[in-house]
């Protein structure tokens, strides 16, 4: 299928779901649907159901909404041939909490297990909530990835298993 049928087939499938729907500028193959988090589930069952849309990543950030506020921006970028379909949401800092895609994609479980670690996003029903990049004696509550993150408290916390070594 071409570029151009694909995502305009992506804008077909979003309608009544998405806010709004973007093609990035100088970007041909990709489409940006933006959606409110407790639209994830149905938006990721509406492309799975299209075609042959796989996962290829999820992505977290930190960043400044338009009213000053702290949030953290989700991406859940899918592609069938050439195109990029890029679901888009941001949670509040105050309430970073999304529903688990793995029941639609088991797969995804990687990509959540890294969002709760290094932005400590609640991702419900998810089936795997271990460790995956942060040692396990990593403190609660401070998330790396963070902008406000400057380091830990106590820089001997972490690491003394290798100490021991």
């Amino acid at each position: 299928m071409e570029t151009v049928e694909l995502i305009e087939k992506v804008k077909t499938i979003y309608k009544g779901i998405a806010k709004s729907i973007e093609t990035p500028e100088n970007q041909s193959n990709r489409v940006d649907v933006f959606i409110e988090p407790d639209n994830l589930l149905e938006a990721v069952s509406a492309l799975k159901k299209n075609e042959r849309w796989y996962l290829i990543a999820i992505s977290a950030y930190d960043t400044i909404g338009d009213a000053g506020e702290p949030l953290i921006g989700m991406i859940y970028h899918f592609a069938e041939e050439q195109v990029i379909c890029s679901l888009r949401f941001f949670l509040p800092h105050n309430h970073r909490v999304v529903q688990s895609i793995c029941p639609i994609i088991p797969s995804a479980t990687i990509y959540e297990r890294e969002c709760m670690e290094m932005y400590g996003i609640d991702i419900q029903n998810t089936p795997d909530r271990s460790k995956l990049l942060l040692p396990d004696d990593w403190p609660d509550g401070i998330y790396p990835m963070f902008k406000s993150f400057t380091g830990l408290p106590d820089s001997n916390v972490v690491g003394k298993a290798a100490d021991n070594e």
